[in-house]
């Protein structure tokens, strides 16, 4: 899953599935400590704390390679840069964040990791015919 979870590389996120980590994490911390404090206060500027009226902005999952494929998404988290609660908790564990330290270091070793997974992944449970469907918008069924 954590090699999977580098999908992540490319994409957007709506301002909406991150923003409690910025504005309503806790009583204690109004922000998730786990978050740079930099990386937040960029992240506040594009993403305003009423943005859900109306206006759901959408931000880059991975800053520093948004269009490209590739190992920064763990750079990212190493850098406490992860977008969505699922990313950066990957750093929470000993295990995941032993595989994330790996991935962010051996690039082209994910790369393989990540194709091999996809692959796996692909032979699960496919629906064929009338059975499947492919969706017009992730969020909503046909």
């Amino acid at each position: 899953m954590v090699t999977l979870s580098g999908a992540h590389s490319i994409g957007r996120s709506h301002c909406s599935s991150f923003s409690n980590r910025l504005y309503n994490f806790g009583e204690t911390n109004p922000q998730d400590p786990s978050i740079d404090p930099i990386f937040a206060r960029d992240l506040k500027t594009k993403c305003p704390q009423n943005a859900n009226n109306g206006n759901d902005p959408t931000v880059p999952l991975d800053v520093l390679t948004p269009y490209r494929l590739d190992n920064k998404y763990y750079k990212n988290l190493k850098n406490h840069h992860g977008l969505l609660t699922s990313d950066q908790s990957l750093l929470s564990s000993t295990s995941t964040a032993e595989i994330v330290r790996n991935n962010a270091r051996h690039g082209q070793a994910w790369a393989y990791k990540f194709g091999a997974a996809m692959i796996k992944m692909g032979y699960i449970d496919v629906l064929t015919g009338s059975q499947g469907e492919i969706r017009k918008n992730c969020r909503f069924v046909n």
